[in-house]
C-alpha cells in the first residue's frame, strides 16, 4: 500500500476532530505541568524537613502523573491515526502533492480549514498559502 497524500478537503473534514482532540491535550497538558511542578515541590520540601522518602512515599502522584501521561500520548497516536503528525505549537502536518513535490498541509488549531503547506525539512516559519501554490493540490492527490 502507497504512502497516502491528502488532499485540503481532506484534511478540512478531519478539523473538527482534531480540535476536539488537540483541546483535550491542552488539558491534559496544563494538569501534567501543575501536577508534576506540585510533585516537585513536595519532594524538595521533604527533602528539606528530612523526612523519610522510599519508593511508596509519592507513589499515587507518580502513578496519576504516569496516567494522564498515557493519555495524552493516546491522543498524539490519534492524530497519527488519522494521517497527521503532530508538532510543537499543536500544529497538525499532513502529506500532500503540490506541483509534483511532496510537501505537507499545515494546520493549527482555530484555523477553520488548512490554508498553509510547507516543505517537508521547513517548518511553520517557512509556510507558504495553498493559494499560491501553481497547481491544484487536490488535483496532485494520489492514496
Amino acid at each position: 500500500m502507497g504512502k497516502h497524500y491528502f488532499t485540503p478537503e481532506e484534511v478540512n473534514r478531519l478539523i473538527p476532530e482534531l480540535e476536539r482532540i488537540i483541546a483535550y491535550l491542552r488539558r491534559l497538558d496544563a494538569e501534567i505541568q501543575e501536577k508534576d511542578w506540585r510533585l516537585r515541590q513536595r519532594k524538595v520540601e521533604a527533602r528539606r524537613r528530612d523526612d523519610k522518602v522510599d519508593t511508596y512515599t509519592f507513589l499515587k502522584e507518580e502513578a496519576e502523573l504516569d496516567f494522564l501521561r498515557i493519555l495524552s500520548q493516546t491522543q498524539c497516536d490519534r492524530i497519527r491515526q488519522l494521517g497527521g503528525e503532530l508538532k510543537g505549537g499543536y500544529l497538525v502536518d499532513f502529506p500532500a502533492l503540490i506541483d509534483g513535490q511532496e510537501v505537507l498541509l499545515c494546520w493549527r488549531p482555530g484555523e477553520p480549514e488548512v490554508a498553509w503547506y510547507h516543505g517537508l525539512h521547513e517548518g511553520m516559519m517557512n509556510r507558504k498559502p495553498l493559494s499560491d501554490a501553481k497547481g491544484d493540490p487536490a488535483a496532485d492527490s494520489e492514496g
